[in-house]
């Protein structure tokens, strides 16, 4: 089946003239701030123009929500933690966002921004946040609305079902390789039942509420009278195949709001682009990616994502880019500790070589899966592998002329441990559904471009193409 296929099914997109105009002017009026938690720095891939917040100090968030826009991040990177830590980080960040939001008189909506394959920490993320809005706010929430569409990463959600498009073909993702994640794997493509999985059977697939592409496209007066009906934290899940889908729920979302109701979400980034009223803007040039006067040196390219996207992406990426050389880390030397250090003394030399002589580095793991019995231990290998990604970057003492990270835990542990960014701004997208940052002065190399490549997005020769742009 073809997204071609499901669009000949059904009535055109309802729209109505000026819609995302309206969407930000009902934002504007609302006088709150839109507030995402990023489970990984991938999020942004949609927008432009706001802050991501690497740190939660209650001084960061205070200045975040002084800030011009309505909308920010923080990047939480949960999924690179297990359950524990998640819950003591949640607990921590909307703690801070509740005691500064009371301090001042702010108020604010959560968006739980996740992965697009259903992938995560849901439902525990959602129910820390839910927990501490009652115990210190005593705000009740009338429903949690799961948006996973991401147009730009081809999936889609039609009839229930959650599809992940490849090569014009909509598979259904319990059928792809995401579903058999070893931290995060799941068995139900349908998104009720995989409610009703994720929470071990405390919410049933028959207590969900669906809100079918039919309904959207009928406009939003019947959306609004559901959710004005919601109550006791209703989980309704979104079907939309295009953003003129996702419009129409925004659109509806922002009306129930004005009249009082209260709202959580566990969404993919397109979600966050429409409910904010985020306009569109051109992929940006090559000028915009390349940090100025290093256009002599390499670039520095780092994967550590494993999934077979990104190996595809990254064997093309080697056989036809010129001026890359591969620089390969031994991912079982990293994990003996007697070794590990000598490994990454060897890649960081190779790299620093390479960016001088004007040739982009394009270090990467080694490809074998090294892979453990639990959640808790696979997480834990992730954490090591990235942390030397993150050493390796560290102890650069040349600037490359352009960073691309490539998967989730990776960019993350780089942004923050690697980079030293602490507040960075999303200034747009290199391609569909990869966001672009600029560092900010705290960072190892300030005001540079910083290309986030999820491990789960684009063709085969994605990677290729945006490194041959850059070089």
């Amino acid at each position: 089946m073809t997204l071609g296929d499901i669009s000949k099914k059904l009535e055109a997109p309802w729209n109505k003239p000026g819609l995302q105009a309206e969407i930000l002017c009902l934002n504007k009026k609302l006088t709150r701030k839109i507030i995402v938690l990023d489970d990984d720095p991938t999020g942004a891939q949609t927008v432009q123009g706001l802050s991501v917040l690497t740190k939660w100090s209650k001084d960061e968030i205070e200045k975040a929500f002084k800030n011009a826009e309505h909308i920010f991040y923080i990047l939480t990177n949960t999924r690179s933690y297990e359950k524990t830590k998640t819950i003591e980080l949640i607990k921590e960040i909307i703690d801070n966002i509740i005691a500064v939001a009371n301090e001042n008189a702010y108020e604010f909506t959560i968006i739980s921004r996740g992965d697009s394959t259903l992938r995560g920490h849901y439902p525990l993320e959602l129910n820390v946040v839910t927990e501490e809005l009652i115990e210190s706010k005593n705000e009740q929430i009338d429903a949690q609305i799961i948006v996973p569409a991401f147009f730009e990463g081809g999936r889609y959600t039609y009839g229930n079902i959650h599809y992940v498009e490849e090569n014009s073909q909509l598979i259904p993702v319990s059928e792809t390789e995401f579903a058999k994640d070893q931290a995060f794997g799941f068995s139900n493509s349908n998104v009720c039942e995989w409610i009703e999985e994720k929470t071990h059977g405390v919410i049933k697939s028959s207590a969900c509420k669906a809100v079918s592409t039919e309904e959207l496209r009928k406009g939003p007066e019947g959306i609004v009278k559901m959710l004005l009906e919601a109550e006791k934290n209703q989980p309704i899940i979104l079907n939309a195949i295009c953003y003129e889908d996702l419009d129409v729920l925004s659109y509806a979302v922002l009306q129930a709001e004005a009249q009082g109701k209260k709202f959580i979400f566990q969404a993919s980034a397109s979600f966050v682009k429409s409910y904010a009223g985020i306009g569109t803007q051109p992929y940006l040039a090559k000028e915009q990616m390349i940090f100025t006067g290093n256009e002599e040196k390499g670039g520095l390219v780092v994967v550590g994502s494993h999934v077979e996207k990104t190996s595809r992406q990254l064997n093309k990426l080697l056989q036809d880019a010129k001026h890359v050389t591969g620089v390969e880390v031994n991912v079982n030397l990293l994990l003996e500790a007697n070794r590990r250090k000598e490994e990454i003394s060897r890649v960081s030399k190779k790299i620093h070589d390479l960016i001088q002589s004007g040739v982009t580095a394009v270090v990467y793991t080694s490809r074998d899966l090294v892979a453990a019995k639990n959640q808790t231990s696979n997480l834990k290998i992730s954490q090591q592998v990235s942390s030397a990604l993150t050493d390796i970057v560290k102890s650069l003492e040349i600037s490359p002329k352009f960073v691309v990270a490539k998967g989730g835990i990776t960019s993350s542990d780089i942004a923050t441990e690697g980079l030293g960014i602490q507040v960075g701004k999303v200034i747009g997208q290199a391609a569909a559904g990869i966001p672009v940052w600029l560092t900010g002065e705290e960072a190892k190399f300030s005001n540079i471009p910083y290309i986030i490549f999820p491990g789960n997005v684009g063709e085969e020769s994605s990677l290729l193409d945006i490194v041959s742009k850059l070089s």
